[in-house]
């Protein structure tokens, strides 16, 4: 650790420390047994955004109904998961006042922050109107007053015009100096050289990737000689020195070398068939046609990424890779366009300034969509005690100044959250995270960190001011640059993040990187800015570091704890998996096997939360009911100690109330809608909710060892 950063602490001290935490927490709750590594029990909620959300309340009200919730230690969650969890974790987290007097929030049946029951408040009680304040707010992009469906288009509009007025002035200043330099005039072929006449056609751009070519096939030729020469150089004497004792190093030298060339070739190529094209096409008409063709192409599978269609195949791959390069291609013309009709060097400096001034001053992660996502879901979820109490949607003044290093403080009575995310790690030279695009980044109020970058204390990281708010909003950033569920997709394409990243169209947030610095720096256009628009520098000792949607690498939330060797584990699943592949389920089970050496088993159960096997009568066939709403399996660690996991899942069965099953007649993806919608009326929201809450008092109740294993753990017995 180099001077000015922040210390560095290993895993073990990371974990000695949330123990002792623990036992104050589980001290609050009534619980006094000792605690240990080895009798954790913790809860997972999955991502899915608001459907999520809304489903894990319903869950932790019906853990609370059976006296459960008590007896969890961890509590980690994953993108949509998070807001119910930090909403969960904000309202334990202190003592609130009501009409004069403090109200203390717990995890028991008379004061749990939900509600008692599933009834929200229609008085003027406190103890259970959050219930109600959330679910009528689950439109939370759309709150109403001022801030409705044009502010929102208005903040989308405002990221991508600031975005091309820092990049595009730059690729404008660029062509304009090379229209000056007059490099896209015909280069004339010197008298007497018959042979160079041919060239004369050509522009400076395409006579430079015309040579380069020539030299990569000098090279090659070259390099074919070389491969005769190191046999016969080498073949009665030890190479002990002189470059032919070096074949291999110099083999992978001509790869490296060969690929710049041949990128090199291409790119300018590109540039000097720009003449070309505005002299046979209306060049305004191909720029915007190009653009809004290739925007809404890229739009669309921005949202296939978003409903987790991995599988796009070689077509799907290919639109993608076909509609960036068309926007590029665009922007790239239009930039001609205008560098061929400016007569002056006071466009581009004028505007190089304009660049320039913007890019430096802004907060990258102020100007960008993050915030406005941050903040409307810290009004729905985190909302100040007087919107609650007054049912009326209003600026959440406390969450917004409440730090994650005071959540879960030694007076709370709740479990220890762990707010899971992903760091950006696309250039990283272990490939294990290079891979899979980064590794698991957890903000807590303890530590912030990840085994790639290691762990840091969370009041010296960003200097102790990343409040709950954000760290929620980083968890649920979904649509960003570079990333994809699980590491793969769509917005993993290059092309796809370069432009995604010109205009601004990311939810992630960039942080200083406190292996670097104790410093908190100001992310801008240029710093890190240039960093994502060229994907290059995602590192983890990078000066900066992105974060992302938890589930770019986890979207279970399950992998922290299997870190930790929870032996019970209830995971709740509200992600969107219409055609029932258990797809997060799977990828996390791989990565738990590969990372931690355990094995997660569900040898029996997991086949009855299929579609249609409840069988039985008309109504089920239907409706397509699945047998049961949740599976049990089994968790063996390396070291031999086993645990139990309680797996529910969004699926609809036999003896659910009425409502619930109207709903599904009236929409037919229920209840896996496409994560796209984040508007849910108070119907939409209280069906998922409902299904949620009967779900978890089914496996409670028909899973007699539940509260038998929580209690045994929380004991130490064996």
């Amino acid at each position: 650790m180099s001077d000015g950063c922040c210390k560095k602490f290993a895993y073990q001290a990371v974990l000695n420390e949330e123990l002792a935490r623990i036992a104050a927490l589980r001290k609050n709750r009534g619980i006094t047994e000792k605690v240990s590594a080895d009798n954790l029990a913790g809860i997972a909620i999955s991502g899915g955004g608001i459907r999520s959300a809304a489903f894990s309340l319903g869950v932790l009200q019906a853990l609370v109904k059976r006296d459960v919730l008590k007896w969890i230690d961890y509590l980690s969650t994953v993108s949509g998961g998070g807001y119910t969890g930090s909403s969960l974790t904000w309202f334990l987290h202190d003592k609130w006042e009501h009409n004069g007097a403090p109200v203390r929030y717990g995890v028991d049946k008379d004061n749990f922050p939900f509600g008692q029951s599933r009834v929200g408040a229609r008085t003027d009680g406190i103890i259970n109107s959050v219930l109600d304040f959330i679910r009528q707010h689950g439109n939370y992009m759309d709150p109403g007053k001022c801030l409705n469906a044009f502010s929102l288009i208005a903040v989308i509009l405002r990221s991508i015009i600031l975005g091309l007025m820092v990049y595009f002035p730059l690729i404008f200043a660029v062509i304009f100096a090379l229209v000056k330099g007059k490099a896209f005039e015909n280069v004339s072929a010197p008298a007497g050289a018959e042979w160079l006449a041919w060239m004369s056609a050509m522009n400076l751009p395409v006579l430079c990737a015309v040579l380069l070519f020539a030299i990569f096939v000098v090279f090659s030729l070259g390099y074919s000689v070389m491969t005769r020469l190191y046999k016969c150089l080498g073949k009665d004497k030890e190479r002990a020195t002189g470059i032919f004792d070096k074949p291999y190093m110099l083999r992978m030298a001509f790869q490296c070398l060969a690929g710049v060339i041949l990128a090199f070739c291409v790119g300018l190529l590109l540039i000097g068939g720009l003449p070309l094209v505005k002299a046979k096409i209306a060049a305004w008409a191909a720029g915007g046609s190009t653009a809004l063709g290739a925007l809404g192409a890229v739009v669309k599978f921005i949202i296939d990424q978003k409903q987790k269609e991995k599988g796009e195949g070689v077509l799907g791959k290919l639109l993608v890779w076909g509609a960036s390069f068309l926007l590029i291609y665009g922007l790239l013309l239009l930039a001609y366009v205008f560098a061929d009709a400016a007569e002056c060097w006071l466009w581009p400096v004028s505007t190089v300034i304009l660049s320039l001034t913007t890019g430096l001053l802004v907060n990258l992660n102020y100007v960008s969509l993050h915030r406005v996502y941050r903040d409307r879901l810290m009004e729905t979820f985190l909302p100040d005690i007087a919107n609650v109490r007054s049912g009326q949607w209003g600026p959440a003044t406390g969450a917004n100044a409440g730090k994650l290093k005071d959540m879960c403080g030694p007076g709370s009575a709740g479990p220890y959250h762990i707010i899971n995310t992903n760091i950006v790690l696309i250039d990283s030279l272990n490939a294990k995270f290079r891979g899979r695009g980064g590794d698991n980044f957890i903000l807590s109020s303890l530590f912030c960190g990840s085994d790639a970058t290691g762990w840091f204390s969370t009041a010296e990281f960003s200097k102790g001011e990343m409040t709950i708010a954000s760290a929620m909003a980083v968890s649920g950033a979904a649509v960003n640059p570079h990333t994809g569920v699980a590491g793969a997709g769509p917005t993993r394409n290059r092309l796809l993040s370069f432009l995604m990243t010109m205009m601004n169209l990311r939810l992630g947030y960039w942080a200083s990187n406190p292996a670097k610095s104790k410093k908190t720096r100001t992310p801008n256009y240029f710093c890190p800015g240039l960093n994502g628009l060229l994907g290059t520098g995602f590192k983890e000792d990078g000066r900066f570091i992105e974060l992302s949607d938890g589930g770019h690498f986890d979207n279970t939330g399950l992998y922290e704890l299997i870190r930790r060797k929870v032996k019970v584990i209830i995971m709740v699943d509200g992600s969107a998996d219409l055609n029932c592949t258990f797809a997060d389920l799977g990828n996390m089970i791989g990565r738990a096997r590969v990372d931690f050496g355990t094995d997660i088993r569900f040898e029996e159960d997991l086949h009855k939360l299929l579609p249609g096997t409840a069988g039985g009568d008309a109504f089920n066939e239907k409706l397509n009911l699945s047998a049961r709403g949740y599976a049990v399996g089994s968790v063996e660690y390396p070291d031999g100690t086993e645990g139990k996991i309680y797996y529910i899942n969004t699926v609809l069965t036999p003896g659910l109330p009425v409502d619930i099953y109207s709903f599904k007649s009236a929409n037919k993806t229920f209840p896996d809608q496409s994560t796209t919608d984040q508007f849910f009326d108070e119907t939409q929201f209280e069906a998922y909710r409902e299904l949620g809450y009967r779900l978890a008092l089914n496996m409670v109740d028909e899973s007699k060892s539940l509260i038998e294993h929580l209690k045994r753990e929380n004991a130490g017995t064996d």
